[in-house]
């Protein structure tokens, strides 16, 4: 099933934003970022795949992008690539910078999407070993971990932005 023009801007409106800021958990770079979601969004134009629900279809993207994102991680020229900063006039939407969103960038990957799909997007715990393909009780842990190494890179002080409730 070939998808009309309409409704590959739909996907685009509707879940790029998304797929960004989860890619860009992963990644840390607003460049993967783009490329990651460029892809997700590619991959679901072309496989033709439909969808009981709004939320099946939401689960599904993220899904994909966490797993083109442990891709990049594991690509042969992400680990012999040079470091350099980057531009500071990248035109991405990014959820809005503070201390705390700073730190999680800073986490392991898996922390900062656990932590990022739990605080910053809403989903449950059990919604997001879905998307990541793990058991509840490690997601559990990654939280539990994460925010320990917040709390350490923060100085104790989360300003009440992250909760220890993740039912």
């Amino acid at each position: 099933m070939q998808l009309t023009n309409e409704q590959a801007e739909r996907l685009v409106e509707q879940y790029g934003d998304l797929l960004l800021r989860v890619a860009w958990s992963w990644t840390g770079s607003a460049a993967d970022a783009q490329d990651v979601c460029q892809t997700v969004l590619l991959r679901l134009l072309t496989a033709g795949k439909t969808f009981g629900s709004p939320e099946a279809e939401r689960a599904w993207l993220i899904r994909v992008a966490v797993n083109e994102c442990k891709n990049l991680h594991k690509s042969a020229f992400r680990r012999h690539r040079a470091d350099l900063d980057e531009a500071q006039a990248v035109a991405v939407h990014m959820p809005e910078e503070s201390g705390v969103l700073d730190a999680v960038r800073k986490l392991p990957p898996k922390h900062a999407a656990a932590i990022f799909l739990r605080y910053y997007e809403g989903y449950g715990v059990g919604e997001i070993a879905r998307m990541m393909g793990v058991k509840p009780a490690l997601v559990s842990t990654w939280l539990a971990r994460g925010r320990e190494k917040l709390k350490t890179m923060l100085g104790g002080d989360l300003d009440g932005t992250l909760s220890e409730a993740d039912g």
